[in-house]
């Protein structure tokens, strides 16, 4: 378990970092970044999906045209709205709506189920989602006063921020849940091919995205901007080291730890990604940002806790009754 446990802190520290590089490069439209990261991920998934070619041999129109819709939006679209929120919102805000993913997702599910024994009773996560909300407002306090206080950004770029951080929150919610359904509805594919093909069917959306910017790139600079080398490496290591390393890592996670456990383990990644702002910024997170940080994670792991409880009290009955 504990090797589980450090390959999933590996896999967040990892992730941690794509909060950062919009701000590496701040003149750079979070478009163009996305864009970058893609083509990189994207020629490293038809590479690799050579070896699978077998396998691709019984994809359908119907799974294609799937994994273009998943690759694009739960890609291309959710870093590009996650870069947006972390330009005018700053990082620590964008790591508290991915870390709330786990929480979303379960809550979905909730509402979705038929059996009401099988329901968590709304009223068994006031404390948490109260924890939640009050850990959100302090660290959209925090962050508002940071970038607006100090004129960074204006009041209204700051709200916008945060608007693109919702948006990241339920893109990131939808993709997993609907990844999930494909994957169930079609047990014969593998779990590595599937998200082989997501990597090789969204490479023709980057490239054409590609194109598209670096046509109507100004003639001064180019699609590469004013800090190509930058900019370059910024995309390499997106698009490998956050992607594809991050992704292996978090698989080994999965392998080892209870499925649970291993959900819960995300939070790291909103903490490495406040940490990194922080480092970024050459200060100490504020008294507000820590009491933020503190009741968000949390709120967060009670309310993984109730719904965990909830699904081994529905396992003891299920193996009472097959017993009987």
């Amino acid at each position: 378990m504990v090797v589980g446990i450090i390959f999933g802190i590996l896999a967040c520290m990892i992730w941690g970092a794509v909060y950062i590089a919009p701000l590496l490069v701040p003149t750079y439209d979070p478009a163009v970044l996305a864009t970058g990261r893609y083509v990189i991920f994207g020629m490293l998934s038809v590479g690799l999906a050579l070896s699978q070619f077998k396998e691709f041999r019984h994809y359908k129109i119907a799974d294609w045209y799937q994994a273009l819709l998943l690759g694009v939006i739960g890609n291309i679209f959710y870093y590009w709205v996650l870069a947006m929120c972390v330009k005018y919102s700053g990082a620590p805000i964008a790591g508290a709506f991915t870390a709330m993913i786990p929480i979303l997702v379960a809550i979905i599910g909730n509402s979705q189920e038929k059996a009401p024994e099988r329901r968590v009773a709304w009223s068994s996560l006031v404390i948490p989602l109260s924890m939640i909300m009050v850990g959100m407002v302090c660290l959209n306090g925090t962050e508002f006063f940071y970038l607006v206080g100090s004129g960074r950004v204006s009041s209204s770029d700051f709200w916008i921020g945060v608007a693109f951080g919702a948006v990241s929150l339920f893109v990131w919610t939808w993709y997993p849940l609907k990844n999930a359904a494909w994957l169930q509805a079609n047990p014969a594919r593998s779990p590595r091919s599937w998200a082989s093909a997501q990597g090789v069917a969204l490479f023709p959306a980057a490239l054409s995205l590609l194109a598209y910017f670096w046509w109507s790139a100004p003639a001064e600079t180019g699609f590469f901007g004013d800090e190509p080398t930058k900019f370059i490496l910024i995309c390499v290591g997106l698009g490998i080291v956050c992607s594809w390393v991050g992704i292996a890592l978090w698989n080994q996670m999965s392998l080892r730890l209870p499925r649970a456990l291993g959900g819960q383990m995300i939070i790291f990644e909103t903490i490495f990604a406040v940490i990194y702002a922080h480092i970024w910024r050459e200060s100490w997170p504020s008294l507000l940002m820590t009491v933020g940080m503190t009741f968000l994670l949390v709120g967060i792991a009670l309310a993984m806790r109730v719904f965990r409880r909830a699904r081994e009290k529905v396992h003891v009955e299920v193996a009472n009754s097959e017993a009987q």
